[in-house]
């Protein structure tokens, strides 16, 4: 891997007075050198609400499932009602008899209530018990149709930072209309992972699925930014873009911080973006806001963000459009995303003053917008994923 990091500002040159920029940094993951062993945990609701398609689905994902794996890939599997269940013991796939794993998959019965924080617990204890060389790729795949009855979504933070920190990623899906939408998103951004929503019992294969062979094309399981900001630099609304569009709280050591990314995938370009105040300067100074340093595999990889200071007009007039536009889609596809219509369109009308009402960002963002405001939890899923330039939804 020879991963690549490049940073762009929509304003190259600032007054002297100083100014509020918008910056973006984008990742350039390289190519993949060598599988990494994925680790598996599938973390099921088996509660009352699931009984009948839903829980025949997700015994039918977690067959799929076996059929991905590799002889060096592990898998283990949680089912949790008010009781949690070790259906499937952390195990190598080479050492598990398909027969008996199929079994004991299909013995899980719906019943009970739902306590989805003592089964996300133990499905990322069985991953901690596992062997990992540091490019092992950590998943917990969790599949619920319900709430929690003793746990609010604070306390499901808490606990993703702690599973994220052993480099865990979530991937978190709430079916049908009746799981806390807020905890199961919590979960998916806060380890790094993506949460999801799924229509329908026909489209927990496809989840597992999906989120089994991604995995089989990690890179890098445990990248960063730093950003090394100068005195006076402010930092604010800081987003993910690529490839899930999600805000990033900040922990400040000084001048510095660190922007967690999710795992780097094979030739997948990832976009963070943020908002960056320059400091008052004199006129002629070429003066560096932040230096960025990319941390993957043991690799780094360094850019700057940089600006230069003038009283020419038609340098101020300088205007990279694009980099605006992408931090303002992602806001609002993030708010989207939280279902927090009004606010989003609150952006589309900035974004329209500053664009244009016949951009081509423009209209795409309000009819994304009304798109959610008329439709329901499958359609603000669908808002968080960036469209890139090849038409293609990431």
């Amino acid at each position: 891997m020879t991963a690549n990091v490049v940073t762009d500002v929509n304003r190259p040159y600032v007054p002297a007075a100083g100014a509020k920029l918008t910056a973006e940094v984008e990742v350039e993951p390289g190519a993949q050198e060598e599988r990494p062993t994925r680790q598996i945990a599938l973390c099921i609701d088996a509660s009352g609400s699931m009984a009948g398609d839903d829980i025949e689905q997700a015994r039918a994902g977690a067959e799929w499932v076996f059929g991905l794996l590799g002889d060096d890939d592990y898998v283990s599997v949680v089912a949790f009602d008010d009781e949690v269940e070790r259906v499937l013991e952390p195990t190598r796939w080479r050492d598990i008899d398909r027969d008996d794993a199929m079994a004991r998959v299909g013995d899980i019965a719906a019943g009970g209530s739902t306590d989805m924080y003592r089964g996300l617990q133990a499905a990322a204890d069985s991953l901690r018990r596992l062997p990992d060389d540091g490019r092992t790729a950590r998943r917990i795949l969790l599949l619920s149709d319900g709430k929690d009855k003793n746990h609010d979504p604070p306390e499901f933070e808490t606990l993703a930072r702690d599973i994220d920190r052993d480099g865990i990623r979530i991937k978190s899906a709430g079916i049908g209309d009746d799981y806390r939408r807020e905890t199961i998103t919590t979960l998916g951004t806060t380890a790094r992972g993506e949460w999801t929503h799924l229509g329908s019992p026909g489209d927990i294969e496809q989840f597992f699925g999906d989120a089994v062979e991604e995995a089989g094309t990690v890179v890098a399981p445990d990248a960063q930014l730093e950003l090394d900001v100068a005195d006076g630099v402010e930092v604010s609304e800081v987003y993910r873009a690529l490839p899930q569009t999600q805000e990033v709280d900040l922990e400040w050591r000084d001048n510095t911080t660190v922007v967690k990314l999710p795992d780097l995938l094979d030739r997948e370009t990832q976009r963070v973006v943020m908002k960056i105040h320059a400091p008052e300067r004199d006129v002629g100074v070429e003066a560096t806001l932040a230096d960025v340093t990319l941390t993957a595999d043991g690799e780094t990889a360094r850019d700057t963000i940089t600006v230069e200071y003038t009283d020419d007009p038609e340098k101020l007039g300088e205007h990279h459009e694009e980099v605006d536009i992408d931090h303002r889609q992602t806001v609002i596809k993030t708010e989207l995303g939280r279902g927090n219509v009004a606010e989003a369109q609150t952006q589309v009308e900035r974004m329209t003053k500053i664009h244009g009402e016949d951009a081509d960002a423009v209209e795409s963002a309000e009819r994304e917008t009304r798109i959610v405001m008329e439709g329901g939890r499958e359609e603000q899923n669908r808002a968080t994923k960036i469209v890139t330039d090849e038409g293609l939804q990431q």
